[in-house]
């Protein structure tokens, strides 16, 4: 299985051994399923990047800080662009969110090489950035020098 510090670019058979072996775990140790069910959010070892959960079906994350220049807004966009992202369990593709809202809050830290479940939601924290992933492989990558959805 690939190291934790390149979840983002796993392949879908290496995403799929990956929820295997969460879901084996949670079987194995419910209670460590439970707490991690039960939170709501987390944030980025530097505070950059914070998410929330929504059910057990959603993920948002927001970037407070982004180095690399954002694409253009869309035209139907009259809010806050580029700096949030959206995943949901169904999704085919994470996507760059036009929000009027922030999930800011305290959330606890998600230390590097650590993950996060919710439902049929995985994120992942390394050196490199936040990646999130629906267990259809879809998702996204977040730091603050690239954002990318896949």
């Amino acid at each position: 299985m690939a190291s934790a510090d390149n979840i983002g670019s796993l392949r879908l058979t290496d995403r799929v051994g990956l929820w295997i072996g969460m879901f084996v775990m949670a079987a194995v140790f419910p209670t460590a399923a439970f707490a991690q069910e039960a939170l709501k959010g987390f944030r980025s070892p530097t505070g950059n990047v914070q998410c929330m959960f929504f059910d057990a079906s959603a993920v948002r994350c927001s970037t407070s800080a982004v180095s690399n220049r954002l694409p253009h807004r869309p035209a139907d966009c009259d809010l806050e662009w580029g700096h949030d992202f959206g995943l949901a369990a169904g999704s085919r593709e994470g996507e760059r969110l036009c929000v009027g809202d922030t999930i800011a809050d305290d959330y606890p830290v998600l230390p590097y090489g650590e993950s996060a479940h919710h439902g049929a939601i995985l994120c992942h924290s390394a050196r490199k950035g936040i990646t999130c992933t629906n267990i259809g492989g879809a998702g996204f990558e977040l730091s603050r020098s690239q954002q990318r959805v896949f």
